[in-house]
Parts: structure tokens; C-alpha cells; sequence
């Protein structure tokens, strides 16, 4: 049975589900409202979850772009001094470091954009169960902002070694043995 309450307050709703339950045939009494409001308490805590996600996986990507940029300039200290001795200066140096970090920077995106469709429609199926169903598209925005994120942690980790870049120093490097 389907009914319609004009005053939705706490106490009127409990008043009518007491005098429904007091019937036999009644088993269950549930209002919209509080099915609502329980809905988007839950989705208010998802959302919660899913923030931390993104914050985690944000420093996660930062971490990674600035180790492997770190041990790409670490193994190539020698080709770094060279082209400082050839009479290249910093801007050009560190151009080569960077372009190849923006080259796989680029295709890491395009990499994670296509495993991360895949993942999120198997984390999705996965999660549903039979009285929620999530969403399944994916919005452009969404791929703007992944591949934005992660341009400019690429830019900001190359800002920070260019300072590395420019403390190579050429004689040293060049004495070195490998």
C-alpha cells in the first residue's frame, strides 16, 4: 500500500508506521523520505572515499614523475656534463631532460585514459549490488582533468630538477669512471 502523508514530521511518521504495524497483515513501513535521505548520506560518504582516492592517487603520480626523473638526470650526469662542456647552456640541457619527460608523460596519459576505462567499468560492475546501480559514463572533463593533473605535475617536477641540472658539475662528472 501506498500512501501519502501531508505533515511529514518524525512524530507523525512513527505515530502512522505503530498504528500500521499494529496490524497483522503489515510487516514493513517505509517512508521516501528517510530512504532518500539515507541514500544521500550514503553517496555524501562515497564521495568522501572517492576525494581521498583522487588526493592519493595525486601524490602517488607525484612521487613517481619526480623518481623517475630523478634516476633518468642520476644516469645521464655524464651526457648532462658533456653538453655543458660543448658550451650548451642550462635552458638547452635541461630542454632535452624535459622533452623526454613530456614525451612519456603524454603517453602514460594515453596509456592510463584506456586501462583506466577498463578499471572503472570493472570497479563499478564489481561494487553494484542489486538495489544500487552507479553511473557508467565517464565525462570528456573527467579525462581533461586527469591528463591536466598530471601535465602539470610533470611541469612542476621539471621546475624542481632543473635546479639539479644545474648543479651538475661538469668536471667532476666528466673524471668519474663508470
Amino acid at each position: 500500500m501506498i500512501t501519502s502523508l501531508t505533515d511529514k514530521s518524525d512524530e507523525i511518521q512513527n505515530k502512522f508506521s505503530s498504528e500500521l504495524l499494529a496490524d497483522d497483515r503489515v510487516t514493513a513501513v517505509s517512508f521516501m523520505g528517510a530512504n532518500i535521505r539515507d541514500f544521500k548520506n550514503m553517496l555524501n560518504s562515497l564521495n568522501m572515499v572517492v576525494v581521498v582516492m583522487i588526493v592519493c592517487a595525486a601524490g602517488l603520480a607525484f612521487v613517481v614523475l619526480y623518481n623517475l626523473t630523478n634516476i633518468n638526470i642520476a644516469e645521464r650526469v655524464r651526457e648532462i656534463a658533456t653538453f655543458k662542456v660543448l658550451g650548451f647552456y642550462n635552458k638547452e640541457t635541461s630542454r632535452f631532460i624535459y622533452k623526454e619527460n613530456l614525451i612519456l608523460t603524454v603517453l602514460g596519459i594515453l596509456a592510463g585514459l584506456l586501462l583506466g576505462i577498463l578499471l572503472t567499468g570493472f570497479i563499478i560492475r564489481t561494487v553494484e549490488v542489486d538495489n544500487i546501480m552507479f553511473g557508467r559514463d565517464i565525462y570528456f572533463t573527467t579525462y581533461l582533468y586527469a591528463s591536466g593533473l598530471t601535465l602539470l605535475f610533470s611541469l612542476i617536477v621539471n621546475a624542481v630538477m632543473s635546479f639539479k641540472i644545474k648543479a651538475v658539475d661538469m668536471v667532476t662528472s666528466l673524471k668519474s669512471v663508470e
